[in-house]
């Protein structure tokens, strides 16, 4: 077995059970972000932007270890379970109310050049649960082929249950106004987020902002386009396979 084969195997081994991020300060979250240094030169595609036969589709988020979000600080270093405001993961634009982060993928389409966040949270006080997109487009910049420069363009919370009514799911998480729960940004922020490491199933990025994340490719279809065009698509599984 290479050396890039073993460190790889023990990342995914350790992310497989660890989820909290670098703020637990415990071994294996060191020894994670050990890993995703060692494994960053030994990387396949270290200009990731040139590959888009790769990075195309749904990546499931395996790890994360949120950096300072722009809505504010409530998640930084933080991973699946914590619980800050939806304003905060959604830069400010979405009502503050509790949101319980639960898992999230990236989608990216490269002939649209979409790239969009599709997440699962828990809503309100009554835990609700509910999607959550960040819809975005990201630009290539030879300059620096292994950055996403990625433009937000707008988030957007619906429930799970696809046959709840707004105004109820609004009600349920404590929003007065339907029309609260999707905004579009304007001006739209701008941010980067840097693939250290890329091979055909597995993908490691570094935000702007600090955050760690480690993703796996899958064969899904982007929910986060195709939940506005067909009602009857399932939505990727946020559980860990």
């Amino acid at each position: 077995m290479s050396q890039r084969e073993s460190l790889r195997r023990e990342l995914l081994d350790i992310i497989a059970s660890h989820k909290q991020g670098f703020a637990s300060g415990s071994p294996q979250s060191q020894r994670i972000d050990q890993l995703i240094d060692e494994l960053t030169p030994l990387s396949p595609h270290p200009n990731a932007l040139d590959h888009p036969e790769i990075f195309r589709g749904h990546w499931k988020g395996d790890y994360y270890s949120m950096g300072r979000l722009v809505g504010g600080d409530g998640a930084t270093n933080q991973g699946i379970g914590v619980t800050a405001s939806l304003k905060v993961f959604s830069m400010g634009r979405l009502p503050d109310i509790p949101a319980t982060f639960l898992g999230t993928g990236l989608e990216v389409d490269p002939p649209t050049g979409a790239y969009n966040f599709f997440s699962l949270y828990a809503l309100g006080e009554n835990k609700v649960p509910a999607y959550h997109f960040a819809l975005a487009s990201y630009q290539r910049r030879t300059e620096d082929l292994s950055k996403f420069f990625v433009e937000f363009i707008g988030f957007k919370v619906v429930p799970v249950d696809r046959s709840m009514p707004m105004s109820e799911f609004a009600r349920s998480i404590g929003v007065d106004d339907p029309a609260a729960l999707s905004a579009e940004t304007t001006p739209r922020p701008k941010l980067w987020s840097r693939v250290v490491y890329m091979d055909d199933t597995v993908r490691i990025q570094l935000g702007q902002m600090g955050g760690h994340y480690v993703l796996s490719r899958t064969d899904r279809p982007l929910y986060s386009i195709e939940y506005w065009t067909n009602p009857a698509i399932k939505p990727p599984s946020m559980a860990a396979e």
